[in-house]
This record gives structure tokens, sequence and C-alpha cells, in this order.
């Protein structure tokens, strides 16, 4: 009997509780997926070690081993297992905790088994986008080892001594619709048809292109009718000019000629051409499919690093905001008493300083607090023209100083003409001021570091990009970097919440924002804005007239 789709996906559900272990499994296998159960950390990564499973349900808190401590197991064991974590006593500690061990999601108990099974499917379309990628990369790896350009020109010469031709070339069709000569064999460097460029029906080549049958040309080209208007570009004794097509378009053109050799090609040379045509059309049709492929990937991957990413931005901002409101109102309470203490003369001075410190400490809690409110409760931007240099300069004055006295420069390389987004200013300012002021800590102790920041129209959209010479971001931290809560930063210097709200501030501006890194050879971020073509007359920057 032939498994489904679904009975080829196994889940392995890891809980304490008997009730939870029957209910997911019981509703898993309903919806046809095969599912195993372990009652605890060390049961589930003993089956793991047996079996090959798919995804992973687990709780978190376990006798033995809790589920962090699995996950982590798991992660180094079977690094493309996706895992989702659930627990009735979740924390935002425990949910950043999870995230950053490699959790796919981490869901509140009580939950509903319609939200676990979405969860469930979403994580194994990821699984399978991966084992796409790893497939789409082994093909790219053996297509690699032949490139198109080599295989043409080793055709080419092959058709060459064949067809006993003094030269031959063959032509694409590009994009514009012309057709350019890619290889050719028996020309000197100089020679002017290396360089041809025809269009559909133009010359010997487009004329053959369009009517798609191959000819044969023998004696000069002017004494040929159907090309007696084409001007000859040299003596030319016999041609052969063989169409490539397949399933029916036109691809290029395989030109061979004879101008020492005096006997003619005949129908032989023509049956020879035929196979050089036929393995250089799948050749081209193979390049043509494979980098449509490589775009198709490239495109599904950006949209589900964005879908990914913004689910982690929800359900961790709803955390956030209730976590946060739990805060403020102890919070409120200890800055009101130290405040009012502090008024006071009758602390010693070591109480001062012991109170003055609480004060201190708990505003900075009050600010961790405040940015927590900002990432759950993102402000909705006012849409409106925007100067891209206009809100630049604001930020490089505000962190001019501070470059200065570490020793370190920005160089700008922007754009003469005034360059337009559509977009929120204040928002948009939030962004770049978050991304510089990450490169200046990236470059902390670098001496003569530079941060260069370059802005152009791209199309549709305007470019910005920050260029710095720090440190670099290791591949294992690349993927994680608009994380929430995900840092470098030793404790205390950082929330890690500053390019995540810049990641959710450019999603809403309908634009991108992406990060290129090497270890210690410095980070680019690049953001992507929409392009205001016309701004509005009234309006300067920001919708201050």
């Amino acid at each position: 009997m032939v498994k489904t789709q679904r009975e080829l996906v196994k889940i392995l559900v890891v809980d304490d509780e008997l009730g939870m272990r029957d209910l997911l499994s019981h509703e898993l296998k309903a919806h046809g997926f095969s599912v195993v159960a372990a009652a605890n950390g060390e049961d589930a990564l003993a089956k793991i070690q047996k079996e090959k499973f798919h995804l992973v349900i687990s709780d978190v808190k376990m006798p033995r081993m809790d589920g962090l401590k699995m996950l982590d197991a798991v992660k180094k064991m079977a690094p493309d297992i996706e895992v989702i974590m659930s627990t009735g006593y979740g924390t935002i500690e425990m949910a950043v905790s999870a995230m950053k061990k490699g959790a796919y999601d981490f869901v509140q108990k009580p939950f509903n088994v319609d939200e676990i099974l979405a969860l469930v499917e979403k994580a194994l379309e990821k699984s399978e986008l991966r084992a796409l990628v790893a497939l789409y990369e082994s093909s790219r790896a053996i297509f690699s080892s032949i490139r198109l350009e080599e295989m043409l020109s080793i055709v080419a010469q092959l058709a060459s001594q064949i067809l006993k031709a003094d030269d031959a070339s063959i032509m694409t069709l590009g994009p514009d619709g012309h057709f350019e000569v890619v290889v050719a064999v028996g020309l000197d460097k100089d020679d002017v048809r290396k360089r041809s460029r025809v269009a559909l029906g133009e010359r010997v080549a487009g004329k053959v292109a369009e009517g798609k049958d191959p000819v044969i040309i023998s004696g000069p080209i002017q004494e040929d009718a159907r090309f007696s208007d084409v001007e000859s570009l040299r003596d030319i004794r016999s041609s052969i000019v063989f169409p490539l097509i397949l399933k029916g378009e036109v691809l290029g053109v395989l030109n061979a000629n004879r101008t020492t050799n005096e006997e003619p090609f005949n129908a032989s040379h023509l049956r020879h051409a035929t196979i050089f045509g036929s393995q250089i059309a799948q050749a081209l049709h193979n390049a043509k499919l494979y980098r449509e492929l490589e775009q198709k990937i490239l495109q599904i991957q950006e949209m589900h690093l964005q879908l990914v990413q913004s689910e982690k931005l929800a359900a961790v901002g709803q955390l956030a905001a209730g976590i946060a409101h739990e805060i403020n109102n102890p919070l409120t309470g200890i800055l009101g008493f130290a405040e009012f203490l502090l008024q006071g003369d009758n602390l010693f001075a070591e109480q001062r300083e012991d109170v003055e410190e609480i004060l201190s400490e708990s505003k900075r809690v009050r600010d961790i607090v405040q940015n927590l409110l900002k990432f759950s409760r993102p402000r909705k931007p006012k849409m409106e023209p925007v100067a891209v240099l206009e809100v630049l300069k604001p930020v490089l004055r505000l962190v001019q100083y501070d470059f200065r006295h570490a020793h370190l420069a920005i160089k700008m390389n922007v754009s003469e003409d005034p360059l337009w987004v559509f977009g929120d200013a204040a928002q948009i300012e939030q962004v770049f001021l978050n991304i510089v002021t990450n490169a200046r800590q990236a470059m902390e102790g670098k001496k003569d570091g530079v941060l260069e920041i370059q802005a152009k129209e791209a199309g549709q959209r305007v470019s910005i990009r920050f260029k710095d010479h720090g440190c670099g971001i290791s591949p294992e931290n690349l993927s994680r970097i608009f994380d929430p809560f995900f840092t470098t930063k030793p404790v205390g210097k950082g929330t890690g919440l500053g390019l995540s709200v810049s990641y959710g501030i450019i999603q809403q501006h309908k634009g991108m924002i992406r990060v290129e890194s090497r270890p210690g050879a410095g980070s680019t971020f690049i953001v992507e804005l929409p392009a205001c073509k016309i701004p509005c007359p009234e309006i300067t920057v920001g919708g201050k007239k």
C-alpha cells in the first residue's frame, strides 16, 4: 500500500502529561501524520537517535531533562529537525531562550488544536524549503562543473572541426530581442563579427532565425536571392546558418563559414550541424531553466524569511506587551519610593548611594519596558514624501561627536539628484540611527574605521547602503540578526530590539532590509524603500512646510 505524503512525515510529541501526549498524538494521526510519543527529554533523544523525525513538539517543564535542554541537544544532533516548544508557564525569558536555541516557534498552553496544526504545516513548509534549497545547491554544483560558456566554446570548436569550417560562432538571443555572439572560433580577436549584434529579421542570422529553417549558402551572399539585400562583411565561399530552436522557441543561431576551403557545404554537413544545433539548443534551454529556478528559489526564500520574521515579531510582541504591563505597576512604585527617600535628609551617605543606584537601575528597567511597548505596539506610519538626505543629516549630526571621539569617519556617496521615498520621516530616521549606532559599536576599538553610506535610485526603489569596517557577523548569527531580543553584545549593553524594530518599520513601508557580512570583513546593511517620483510641492521633509 502506497503511503500518502503526510504519512511519510514523522512527528515526535514530547510531554510528561499523558493526557497531552494522547491528545496531540490522536489529533495529528487524525490529520494523516505518523506520530511517536515520549514522556521526557531523555526518552525523546533516545528515539531521535534510532529514528528519523521531521518535527518535534515538546513541553518545556519536564522531569529528568527539560524541553530547553532537549532542544539544545536536538539541534546539535539533528539540526534539520524543526522544534515547536509549548508550556503553561511561559515567560519572555523562556521564549527568547527557546528562539535563541533554534526553536521554530513558542506557544503557550492552553492552545487549540487548530493553532498547533497551523504551526505544524508552516514548520514542515520550512523544512521542505530547506530540502529544495539543498537540492538546488547540489544541481548548481553539477552545472557549475561545466559552465555554459565553456560548453558552448567546446561545441563551437567541435562544429568547426567536424564541419571543416574555417570559423564558427554561436549567437544567443538576449532579453532585448537582439542576437549577440557569445563564443567564436577561427576569428581574429579584432574581427568585427565577434561583436555582431543583430535583431530578428536583420542580416543573415536574423533572417534565418525569423524563418526558423536552417540554410546553406554557396558562393557569395549577394548571389543568393534570399540574402541579396545583405551586404557581406568579407569574402565567404560557403556558410551554414542554423537556428537554435527548442519547443518552437528560438534561442540562438549557429554560424559556420568556409573562407579558404573551396568545397561548399552540402546536405551531409547540414545533418551534422543538426546534431550540434540540438545540443546547443538543449544547453541554452537548460541554462534558461536554471536561471529561472534560481530566481524562483531566491523569491521563495525571501518570502518565507519575511513570513517567519513577521510571525516571530507578532508572537513575541504579544508576549512582550503582557510582560511589560506586569512590570510597569511595581516599577512605578519602586521609582516613586526611591525619589521620595532621596528628597529627605534622613539617609546616611552610603544609604543615599544605594538608593541612587536603585533609582538609576529602575530607570534603566523603565527604558527597557518602554522599548518593549514600542516593539509590541508599533505606531502606524504617516506616509508622505520624504527626502532621504534630509533624514540622514540629523542622524549624522547626532553621532558625529561619538564617531570623531572614537577616531572613526563617515563617508557619504549620495546621488546629486534629490532622492525621495514614500514613508514616515521619523520612523525612517529611527531605522537609520539604529543601523549607524550598530556600525559604530561594531567598529569599537578599531582606529581609522570608516562607515560608508551610499544612496541611489534602483528602479522603483531607493537603495541606502551602510557599509562598516567592523568585526563582521558570523554565519550562524547572520540569519538571526533581525530576530527580537537577539544580540551579541554583553549583558546590559543592548536589548536586541533595535534591528527587530527596524525590520518591522521597513516591512510596514513595503520596503526591504537585509545584511551582507563576513567575520572580520565588516557588514553592509541595505535598506530599500519605495521611490516617490513626484513629491507634493507643498511638502518638504516629513510633512513640514
